[in-house]
């Protein structure tokens, strides 16, 4: 973390911050739809600033992928959730989380930068832990504020059941296209790699990943000692902040699992074309 990160970081989160909470009171315009904007378009802007064109160590495709999970969190999780009485102490604490959550964005950023950064040394190991930190975050942190919801304490749960079901599904939507969409952008096939043979490895991974989440979300076999644990390692709707880690655990083996099968199946294909060359 360098100087210039640091001004960077502060220079944003000020004018975000101050700008979400003066026009916000104005009622012009909702901070819903106010931050969220400012949040992703004033560091993209201040990036082209002449101090930080060349020597800014965050890349601005982290940045967005920071904001999307950072706003996800915000505004979906209901953990975060408190009421204020007093006008000014709001309006002071809303100034103070703008600015601590676009903070947190930029630092999100730059630690996302450094990972992705790194020497890749372990190869199929390194690829498979790419896509799951490209996948995880948005759909699980959503998943997750869906699972935290304590449906034993709310009143009229025939009302929000419909909502509920609505959500997992846009949910369940949302995973699918963020892991095909990484599967086939992350392995499409670039200088030196064979076409056909990285093209039968992508719909291979894609399938033996739908193959285990349907498995486990459509009634497959389960291992009864694996049922048991289950209200342990997950433990839905019973406000408990541990869902917002084990389903991503437990997908996150589903994507290392296809992801070197497909790779298996690759290098048989390359190898099968070698022989017949």
């Amino acid at each position: 973390m360098n100087k210039t990160f640091i001004i960077f970081t502060l220079v944003s989160a000020l004018f975000v911050s101050a700008v979400t909470t003066v026009l916000s009171q104005t009622h012009l315009i909702s901070p819903i739809i106010l931050f969220p904007v400012l949040s992703l378009i004033v560091p993209i802007l201040l990036r082209r600033a002449d101090q930080f064109r060349d020597t800014l160590a965050v890349s601005m495709k982290y940045h967005v992928h920071s904001w999307a999970i950072a706003n996800v969190f915000i505004f979906f999780t209901t953990i975060l959730t408190f009421t204020i009485d007093n006008a000014l102490l709001a309006l002071i604490l809303f100034f103070i989380a703008y600015f601590l959550v676009q903070l947190l964005i930029e630092l999100i950023a730059l630690l996302m930068t450094m990972f992705f950064g790194r020497q890749r040394r372990f190869g199929i190991i390194d690829e498979a832990i790419d896509m799951c930190m490209y996948i995880l975050p948005v759909p699980f942190i959503y998943i997750g504020s869906i699972l935290y919801i304590d449906i034993y304490s709310m009143s009229f749960l025939s009302i929000y059941a419909r909502a509920i079901d609505t959500n997992l599904l846009f949910a369940e939507l949302l995973l699918l296209v963020i892991t095909l969409f990484v599967f086939v952008m992350y392995m499409y096939p670039r200088a030196g790699i064979h076409k056909f043979p990285r093209l039968v490895r992508i719909i291979i991974t894609a399938v033996m990943w739908l193959a285990m989440n349907a498995h486990i979300l459509y009634g497959g076999y389960v291992p009864e000692f694996v049922k048991a644990l289950m209200p342990i390692v997950l433990p839905i709707y019973q406000g408990n902040a541990l869902v917002f880690f084990t389903p991503g655990l437990i997908e996150a083996s589903f994507i290392i699992a296809a992801v070197f099968i497909g790779r298996i199946v690759e290098l048989g294909v390359v190898k099968a074309m070698l022989k017949r060359s």
